[in-house]
């Protein structure tokens, strides 16, 4: 992996610098999935179809259930 640097807004930047490690890890998955789709010359619907597969298939991967899933989202909001 590589780093690079994007321009984001102030509130952006605060909030992932105070999210916790696990978060942190979590919007860098679905940011890769979403820039490597972006690149891909891919219709908008196709990219969003594409980052929720692999969003999911990592997720699994990883151990998350659906279950988990579901509660993760309730506490976010």
């Amino acid at each position: 992996m590589e780093n690079i640097s994007i321009a984001v807004p102030p509130y952006i930047a605060r909030a992932f610098e105070k999210a916790d490690s696990s978060v942190k890890r979590k919007a860098e998955i679905y940011i890769n999935a979403w820039l490597s789709d972006f690149f891909s010359g891919k219709p908008a619907n196709e990219q969003l179809f594409a980052i929720m597969k692999k969003a999911t298939a990592e997720a699994t991967a990883n151990g998350l259930t659906s279950e988990q899933l579901d509660q993760l989202l309730k506490d976010e909001s």
